[in-house]
């Protein structure tokens, strides 16, 4: 069983975001003292996690790491992927034992993948992960079961307004003071319509996007998507009036003031295009996500503007992360050079501050963004020696994000479904493109329907 004493992180605090992650480490070769038996056995592991193509600068820097990484550890050959998770595919390919050894999923998975034994426990390893104890256990308790450990947190987020400064300029309202409740919002959005005939406020509902939106939308009005209940069943909880405030507030501003626009059945990589070419001005996100790919896609670094989630008087906002975590079918070596590559690649670049500030100068030189602020996967005495060690190298308008960062230690922070969270999310889809695109939409019909498909859901879920 795993034993550790932790440090306590602290709670969400602020970290400039990293564009890319550790350059070259140390030799792992033998030593002269090695015999030919004692040399580490030759491992190829395959792993998600590598740039889309069209991130020209990340997938240089990306391709950088994995060779100066195989020249530090010549025993492992890296085979990367660009496919990013998808829980129906990659479900089955765990299933047949065809998945990455790496895998990169979102924080809503691990609870599922551990339960069905399909990711392996790395106790007997990550204890030689240097700066293991500081990770933040508000991520690794979801990480974390019964003394095992099955993953490192790889980034975390929280969901806040992004906005296009230029196009508040031009409605006339103020780029540095975004609106913070969702009735400004609907305001700001009509007058962005209304003035330079964009889109005022952008929505997606395909892809388990609407579903997601909805959740985190849900939660700033005081309401839950499933609870427990003391036999340990699940059960949907979110046929009440939070979620259909969020309803309503979609179909006023849809139909009542044609702020919304009629391009709503998109997934998120499509409102960044539209957003990034001006068309867009306000969405739902996690900024320091979205801020890379808006460069990447020459996106002007300051029209872009970050500000809190908007609020209906609970005073929070869905938080999540990107885990990195070892398929079950992985042999041991396999699972060795797998965590290898999490510490060399997710964790370094956060610790040591050399390879923090070698990185930080490299993902500048290659017009990548340093400096974003995210919620931190370290304490907040790492933070502050990282953000220290970086801090030449920084090209980010930092201020543009001061309302969003000034606003994260006002909310609390709310986890998404705790099961079955993509499957309903698929399940709300549904509804939510519904209230988008039919004018006559029965939001309580609506709502029942839903409440139906996800508690049949969750019926297969116990404690």
């Amino acid at each position: 069983m795993h034993q550790r004493k932790r440090r306590l992180a602290a709670a969400f605090v602020l970290v400039p975001a990293l564009a890319g992650s550790a350059v070259a480490c140390s030799s792992a070769g033998p030593t002269p003292q090695q015999t030919e038996s004692d040399q580490p056995q030759a491992v190829t592991i395959t792993v998600m996690g590598k740039p889309a193509a069209t991130n020209t600068a990340a997938v240089a820097l990306f391709e950088r790491q994995v060779a100066e990484f195989e020249k530090a550890n010549p025993e492992i050959t890296i085979e990367a992927s660009d496919v990013p998770w998808d829980a129906k595919t990659f479900a089955t390919r765990l299933a047949g034992g065809n998945a990455p050894t790496l895998l990169r999923i979102p924080l809503t998975e691990p609870p599922a993948l551990i339960e069905r034994e399909q990711v392996a426990d790395l106790s007997d390893v990550v204890d030689e992960i240097d700066g293991f104890d500081e990770l933040n256990p508000r991520v690794m308790q979801f990480l974390e079961r019964d003394g095992a450990v099955y993953g490192i947190p790889e980034k975390s987020y929280a969901f806040g307004l992004v906005y296009n400064r230029d196009l508040f300029q031009q409605a006339g309202l103020d780029p540095d003071e975004p609106p913070t409740t969702w009735d400004e919002v609907r305001e700001y959005a009509a007058q962005i319509a209304e003035k330079t005939g964009k889109t005022g406020f952008g929505e997606i509902s395909t892809n388990n996007s609407g579903g997601w939106h909805l959740t985190g939308y849900t939660y700033t009005n005081g309401g839950q998507m499933i609870e427990q209940e003391p036999d340990g069943t699940w059960v949907a909880a979110f046929n009440d009036d939070p979620a259909r405030e969020v309803l309503e507030t979609w179909q006023k501003m849809r139909w009542d003031d044609d702020s919304l626009g009629d391009n709503v059945l998109g997934k998120q990589e499509d409102l960044v295009a539209e957003f990034t070419a001006g068309n867009v001005g306000m969405w739902v996100s996690a900024p320091p996500d979205v801020y890379p790919n808006y460069i990447a896609q020459g996106g002007d670094p300051d029209a872009f503007g970050a500000g809190p989630m908007p609020q209906g008087g609970a005073d929070a906002t869905l938080a999540g992360a990107t885990v990195l975590m070892v398929s079950a079918d992985a042999t041991e070596a396999e699972k060795r050079a797998a965590v290898k590559w999490m510490e060399y690649r997710a964790l370094r670049p956060n610790y040591d501050l050399e390879v923090a500030a070698e990185t930080a100068e490299a993902s500048a030189a290659d017009g990548l963004p340093v400096g974003v602020p995210v919620l931190p996967i370290f304490s907040d005495e790492t933070y502050a020696a990282y953000r220290e060690a970086i801090d030449e190298y920084v090209n980010v308008p930092v201020e543009n994000f001061d309302p969003y960062v000034a606003s994260l230690s006002e909310f609390e922070y709310v986890p998404e479904p705790p099961v079955a969270s993509q499957e309903i999310y698929a399940a709300l889809d549904p509804l939510v493109q519904a209230v988008l695109t039919d004018p006559n939409a029965d939001i309580d019909a609506l709502l029942d329907d839903a409440e139906s498909r996800v508690n049949t859901i969750l019926a297969q879920y116990a404690s």
